[in-house]
């Protein structure tokens, strides 16, 4: 029987892909807990006003976490009011968003929320219009999928993506309900 042979680029190559993915699923499996009632809490190592009104930058451990989303990351910078802000950007290795995002009007009222969870390089969330940027190496996942691509933006309202880069994209479906 003829042996199958892969080089050792190729080897690494899947590694590093199984190892990214895994630990994408693993730390959006759950891990990630949003705050309970009305609080915003925001922790990070450093913390500075910058000379514009309503931004603040955040430095080592970054981590937002509110009713309803929640960010990290290695560092951000919140545009507008920490407890309801236009724009927050947040830079990491990676930076991980998480969110509820409401069911389908047409799918009654009944529907809980669904859990939407992101990683990427770089994560801009625009809160005030509810549009998700990310770039480098992004991960989106939402429903029964995941995508996956140099740079995803996402319209939270609408449930539509948009996706490609270098490398194009990856969509994988789960069929269990198939």
């Amino acid at each position: 029987m003829p042996g199958f042979d892969i080089t050792n680029s190729a080897r690494f190559a899947v590694i590093a892909i199984v190892t990214f993915f895994w630990g994408i699923q693993a730390s959006s499996a759950g891990s990630i807990e949003f705050n309970s009632g009305d609080t915003v809490t925001v922790t990070a190592e450093r913390a500075w006003e910058a000379d514009e009104v309503d931004v603040i930058h955040f430095s080592g451990q970054f981590e937002l976490r509110a009713p309803d989303w929640y960010l990290s990351g290695d560092s951000a910078t919140v545009y507008g009011n920490l407890d309801n802000p236009e724009r927050v950007v947040v830079q990491g290795k990676p930076a991980r968003i998480a969110f509820l995002r409401e069911a389908d009007e047409n799918a009654g009222s009944a529907e809980p929320p669904e859990r939407v969870d992101g990683a990427a390089s770089f994560v801009e969330y625009f809160r005030s219009t509810d549009k998700l940027v990310m770039r480098g190496e992004a991960i989106l996942k939402r429903k029964e999928s995941t995508l996956a691509s140099e740079v995803i933006e996402y319209d939270v309202d609408a449930d539509r993506y948009s996706a490609g880069g270098a490398g194009g994209i990856n969509i994988q479906l789960n069929t269990d309900d198939y």
